[in-house]
């Protein structure tokens, strides 16, 4: 069996030195406090990633594609309670 592994090595992101590739990613650096983020990157990114250990507790993570980073954001983190309709704001004079 063989599937598709997105996830770079540090030893790989570093041999990307000097690309465009790199650039884009170091321009799409993100950090998570999140274990199970890599796991789900694992399984759903489309574009490859590198995540590194930062400290005890957290992880920078370089995406080549903002469409991994929505789909992340859309599938892990929780939604915004939509803003109330204006007609329904009290807006009193003092």
């Amino acid at each position: 069996m063989m599937e598709r592994y997105n996830q770079l090595t540090e030893s790989e992101f570093l041999l990307l030195k000097g690309t465009d590739k790199i650039a884009t990613m170091l321009s799409n650096k993100f950090y998570t406090v999140n274990p199970d983020l890599v796991g789900f990157l694992n399984v759903y990114a489309t574009h490859q990633f590198c995540v590194i250990p930062e400290g005890k507790t957290g992880w920078f993570i370089y995406f080549e594609s903002m469409d991994d980073v929505g789909m992340v954001r859309a599938s892990m983190q929780p939604e915004c309670p939509p803003a109330p309709p204006i007609h329904t704001i009290n807006i009193v004079n003092e």
